[in-house]
C-alpha cells in the first residue's frame, strides 16, 4: 500500500512538472520550415535576368569564336600551314578566354544571388514567424521531409515579389 501511494505520488509530480513546462512553453509553438534551396535559386528571378544578360555576352563571344573555327577549317582544307598556325593560336586562345567568362559569369551570378537572396530568406523567415528554416539541397542537409513543412513555393513568391518590387 505505501509503494503505490509513492508510485501515485511520483506519477502526479510527474504530471506536475509536464503541465507546468508545457504552460511555461505552450505560447511558444516552434515553428519548422523546409526550403528546397536548388529550386529556390534557380527559379529566382534575378537569376533569371543575370543569366539571359550573360548567355548574350558568351553568346557573341561564341560566334567570333565559330568564326575563327571556320576560317581555320578552311585554312586546313588548304594546307595553308601558315594560316593553320596563326588561326590555331587565336581559336585556342578565344576558347579559354570563353571557359574562362563562363565561370567568372556563373561566379558573379551565384554571389549576386545569394547576396540578395540570404537577407530576403532573414525577412521571410521572421515575416512567417519560423524558428528554424532548413534549406534541402539534395546533397545529404535534409534527407526526408514531408509537404507540411514545405516552404519552398511561398519563398519563391516571396523573393520574387520583393525583387520586382526593388527591395
Amino acid at each position: 500500500m505505501k509503494t503505490s501511494k509513492i508510485l501515485i505520488c511520483c506519477f502526479l509530480m510527474c504530471v506536475a512538472t509536464g503541465v507546468i513546462v508545457y504552460w511555461m512553453i505552450g505560447g511558444q509553438q516552434k515553428k519548422i520550415g523546409v526550403v528546397d534551396a536548388v529550386k529556390l535559386f534557380d527559379q529566382f528571378d534575378m537569376k533569371k535576368e543575370l543569366e539571359a544578360q550573360e548567355k548574350l555576352k558568351l553568346q557573341s563571344a561564341s560566334k567570333q569564336m565559330d568564326s575563327v573555327g571556320n576560317l581555320l577549317q578552311l585554312a586546313k582544307a588548304a594546307k595553308n600551314e601558315a594560316e593553320i598556325k596563326k588561326l590555331s593560336y587565336a581559336y585556342d586562345y578565344m576558347k579559354t578566354a570563353l571557359e574562362q567568362e563562363y565561370t567568372a559569369g556563373n561566379r558573379d551570378i551565384n554571389a549576386q544571388v545569394w547576396k540578395r537572396l540570404n537577407p530576403a530568406l532573414d525577412e521571410f523567415g521572421k515575416k512567417t514567424g519560423m524558428h528554424l528554416i532548413i534549406g534541402a539541397n539534395g546533397m545529404g542537409t535534409v534527407l526526408y521531409n514531408d509537404d507540411y513543412f514545405d516552404l519552398t513555393a511561398e519563398a519563391i513568391k516571396y523573393i520574387n515579389a520583393k525583387y520586382e518590387n526593388g527591395n
